[in-house]
């Protein structure tokens, strides 16, 4: 296999483009399942340059004993409504999502730990992680407020305010070992909550995405600042990705497959047909995020018997014979 060495300038030119939007950054139903190890601090060169063009080589100390891994699902939980998306590695591990709208990405809350308090922290006014598409020196500023339900060391529940600030600082290259990603956009987030009378806590997180790889951030480092009756603590956590150096390998790089659902709503049979010769099945999943049904293409179609599910809205996934995404939808049972 021929070799093909890019320029630096070349490199450069990618880092810059590099850009994330709703379609490869926003996490929804059934399409991300992703893993994490905690590392060592990279102490050597973290966060590292800033602009177009950076370029960051890191070689953390990975503990394969501490690792978490998440999966999207639709959210269920009334109390971070309008949230219609959770990211989740357990009951005590979740984060919830507004997607509603293709130009932002809100933040509803979810269970947070800093420094040995762990508590539920919903936001009656979201942060807005991510304004679309998220370029280079891509800022978003919000105002937040809500409720923080400390559980430890001691119980409390109080109000809260507080402010998110996010920046687009750098586009670049990030050298890992074994796996080197051209299209990096790195973001960083500030945020500032004020619990009344209890704390005031400030997050510093650098998070460093490769939008053609994997729509959770390949590396990412925390740093959490807690001020309270107690006195002030800092603590900094640094994650990678388990499966960075195969990430987004086998996912389609083209436009997403255009796919056919009739008839919406459905009493007995859903027909789903695509013009990608690229599509293997259709996984549909219910509200939960349980799997209810699976059917392969044949010619490119595929027909789904719906007669034994519930009245409701359902999610599709359909997949390649890698298994990678080429679209998801949603459609209703109505019997």
């Amino acid at each position: 296999m021929k070799k093909i060495l890019l320029s630096l300038s070349v490199i450069t030119a990618l880092g810059a483009n590099a850009q994330l939007t709703q379609a490869n950054h926003s996490p929804s139903p059934s399409d991300m399942i992703y893993s994490i190890n905690q590392c060592d601090t990279i102490t050597s060169g973290l966060p590292g340059a800033t602009g177009a063009g950076a370029m960051w080589s890191y070689t953390p100390t990975v503990h394969l004993s501490i690792q978490r891994t998440y999966t999207t699902n639709v959210s269920t939980n009334a109390s971070f409504a309008p949230a219609d998306v959770s990211v989740s590695s357990g009951a005590s591990d979740a984060s919830y999502y507004g997607t509603g709208s293709p130009n932002f990405l809100a933040y509803y809350g979810g269970n947070i730990s800093v420094n040995g308090v762990t508590a539920v922290i919903k936001y009656s006014s979201p942060a807005i992680v991510a304004s679309y598409p998220m370029a280079l020196n891509t800022s978003t500023s919000s105002t937040t407020s809500g409720t923080v339900n400390v559980t430890s060391p001691f119980p409390v529940t109080t109000a809260f305010t507080g402010s998110c600030n996010v920046l687009a600082d750098a586009t670049g290259t990030l050298v890992l070992p074994g796996r080197t990603f051209n299209d990096v956009v790195r973001l960083t987030t500030v945020q500032n909550i004020v619990a009344s009378g209890t704390a005031t806590i400030n997050l510093l997180t650098y998070d460093y995405y490769a939008p053609g790889s994997s729509k959770a951030p390949i590396l990412s480092a925390q740093s959490s600042t807690i001020a309270s009756f107690s006195g002030t603590s800092t603590q900094t956590i640094t994650t990678l990705q388990k499966d960075y150096t195969v990430v987004g390998i086998k996912e389609v790089k083209e436009a997403k497959a255009e796919i056919a659902v009739f008839p919406n709503p459905a009493s007995s049979v859903v027909n789903i047909n695509t013009s990608s010769p690229e599509a293997y099945k259709v996984t549909v999943f219910d509200i939960t995020g349980k799997a209810v049904a699976t059917e392969l293409f044949e010619d490119s179609k595929s027909k789904l018997n719906v007669s034994s599910l519930n009245n409701g809205m359902y999610l599709y996934t359909v997949t390649g014979k890698n298994n990678q995404v080429l679209n998801s939808g949603k459609f209703n049972v109505n019997k």
